[in-house]
């Protein structure tokens, strides 16, 4: 089980699209927020268009919006799509036993990135700042 720090930096930008669903967000202004080059956010959402999460809206005010609610991308779609942990599965379907333990941790650990939306990020960030500010 490897989570790339191109999932980290897709699954970062889909947190932003997010906050305002409708309002298209140039890569210009999330390489800038994630400290990392445009090209390589292009190769990034390129996977994610590709796999139907965003789609780009062109023109003046243009940029990248979600392409389904954010009640509806979860962690693992984000990631599968950047990572695609079916590929690496043939790699590991080893007959060894350390293999098949690290498949099915895989498998675990994907399943429950699966149950974990956008929108359930956000809800947990906004308990957390009303606890903070109940403090």
């Amino acid at each position: 089980m490897k989570l790339s720090s191109r999932a980290d930096y897709a699954a970062k930008a889909m947190l932003e699209l997010s906050i305002n669903p409708n309002r298209p967000v140039t890569l210009a202004y999330l390489a800038r927020l994630q400290d990392i080059s445009i090209s390589y956010l292009e190769q990034i959402f390129a996977q994610l268009r590709k796999h139907g999460l965003v789609r780009s809206v062109r023109g003046p005010g243009g940029g990248y919006v979600l392409n389904k609610t954010f009640s509806d991308i979860t962690i693992g779609d984000i990631v599968e799509a950047i990572d695609h942990p079916n590929n690496s599965a043939a790699a590991d379907s080893q007959d060894d036993e350390t293999h098949q333990l690290w498949g099915q941790l895989s498998q675990i650990v994907y399943s429950h990135l699966n149950t974990v939306s956008l929108e359930d990020i956000h809800q947990r960030r906004r308990n957390n700042q009303g606890v903070h500010q109940a403090a």
